[in-house]
């Protein structure tokens, strides 16, 4: 399984050794509940997937949120290098945008988070299907140290136990299982379980302009939206 072998392999990752943080932290959380034409867009930025995606037309990273910075509300970039061809490189290059910085990967310890926060970034991803309740709460308390938010994703209804919810969380619901890479829409399940903490909740995965009337998206404060925008997709609703 991909994920797994993402996970299994953190320890040999290489990491930031020198702080190359150019700003205080943006909250995430803010720029969501803040936004006033329904939910803001965490825009993601990344050059392929496992899951088929390929960024063919290579598109730079600052042209494309030049063009985009005025509509979105935060920025995501997925920094695993092996299966998705990321690197941290591309988190500090995008600070400049004045916009929360998500880093998107599989975090699994506290060296992942700090070096996160040298990168630029202001948020960070735990993902329940893969992580259980005493990690991610000590993960969730170690960024909040640093100023740092976590977004807590679940996609598998019975992985919603493993939340911590704080001041410092927003919520995710991933469309897509991670351990199949299908898409499996379990949102009506998960999403009055994700509300009854009261934290702000983001819409993640295979959102385009042909379903997103279909995704009750008023229900959310925020969407996650990377392959369909950097294909050139048009998203409104």
């Amino acid at each position: 399984m991909i994920v797994d072998d993402i996970y299994s392999k953190n320890h040999e990752r290489k990491l930031l050794e020198f702080n190359m943080r150019e700003r205080g932290t943006i909250s995430l959380k803010k720029a969501l509940t803040e936004s006033h034409n329904g939910p803001g867009i965490i825009a993601e930025y990344k050059r392929k997937s496992p899951s088929g995606f390929s960024n063919k037309f290579k598109t730079d990273i600052l042209k494309y949120f030049n063009s985009i910075q005025r509509t979105i509300a935060g920025i995501s970039i997925l920094t695993e290098p092996q299966y998705f061809g990321g690197n941290q490189l591309d988190a500090m290059s995008v600070q400049c945008y004045n916009k929360p910085i998500l880093i998107k990967d599989f975090i699994s310890g506290e060296r992942m988070i700090k070096s996160s926060y040298m990168a630029g970034g202001d948020a960070y991803l735990l993902i329940c299907d893969f992580l259980d309740y005493t990690m991610i709460k000590e993960l969730v308390l170690y960024g909040k140290k640093l100023g740092m938010e976590a977004l807590i994703e679940v996609h598998d209804p019975e992985s919603v136990k493993n939340i911590f919810p704080d001041e410092n969380v927003v919520l995710g619901y991933n469309r897509r299982n991670l351990k199949t890479l299908r898409m499996e829409d379990n949102s009506m399940e998960v999403y009055d379980k994700l509300k009854s903490y009261g934290l702000p909740i983001v819409l993640e995965s295979g959102i385009t302009s042909e379903n997103i009337n279909n995704l009750h998206i008023e229900k959310y404060q925020g969407l996650l939206i990377g392959s369909s925008l950097l294909s050139g997709d048009v998203i409104r609703w």
